[in-house]
């Protein structure tokens, strides 16, 4: 059996080695990268949200913010341990976060009538805004996201970890046919079906613990 993940091994803790333990073929190959984009924040916000670690590491490395003097909340446990190994805490963490209308209203009663800063990419869906009133609400491009596709050997599973990736896999390959087809969220399920495919499981914490443990009920059918 082989199993293609769009994400870097790096990125997916144990995986690669739980999977070679059961002399499984493993691909993990991110088809997107990313780049800095300038951007200025004058804004006024007591809260900052992340929606990925990424938006968090590049507003991190302009050094154009003190993260310490803010609440800072995040989506999913992923992005959650990610910014506490940056040695940043949330006080809020997004439970479900493949499901962006749960997030929205989640954090939105969180949040209260408080004012919250979104750094994102350029193709961010700012998803989070949903159940936001627009005074409380700033945004930030702090990066983009580029397609980088490359042709994918066939594999029995695939994992596709949001909707740019899924978009620059079939750029260049469509899935084997008769492969288990699994996807991060309901965003990327919807991407999916964008391009004419079902997804046969959608992950809705969208954390790697989550997919480890899909991945094992898989293996034993």
């Amino acid at each position: 059996m082989s199993v293609f993940i769009s994400k870097d091994a790096c990125d997916l803790d144990d995986i690669p080695s739980f999977l070679s333990a059961k002399n499984i073929s493993g691909l993990y190959q991110s088809l997107i990268r990313f780049e800095s984009v300038p951007f200025k924040i004058e804004l006024d916000f007591e809260v900052v949200f992340f929606p990925s670690v990424r938006s968090a590491k590049f507003l991190l490395d302009s050094g154009k913010m003190n993260l310490s003097s803010y609440v800072l909340a995040c989506n999913g446990m992923q992005t959650q341990k990610r910014l506490e190994e940056l040695g940043y805490a949330c006080d809020f963490v997004a439970e479900n976060a493949g499901n962006p209308e749960e997030v929205s209203k989640n954090f939105g009663s969180w949040l209260g009538q408080r004012k919250v800063l979104v750094p994102h990419s350029n193709i961010s869906s700012l998803s989070v805004k949903k159940h936001l009133n627009n005074n409380q609400l700033s945004t930030v491009e702090v990066y983009k996201t580029v397609l980088s596709a490359s042709i994918i050997e066939p594999c029995d599973v695939y994992v596709f970890s949001s909707p740019s990736n899924i978009q620059s896999f079939f750029k260049s390959n469509t899935p084997k046919l008769g492969s288990k087809l699994i996807v991060w969220g309901n965003t990327s399920l919807k991407s999916l079906n964008e391009h004419g495919y079902p997804a046969d499981y959608t992950l809705k914490q969208g954390s790697i613990n989550e997919l480890k443990h899909l991945l094992q009920s898989i293996l034993k059918t």
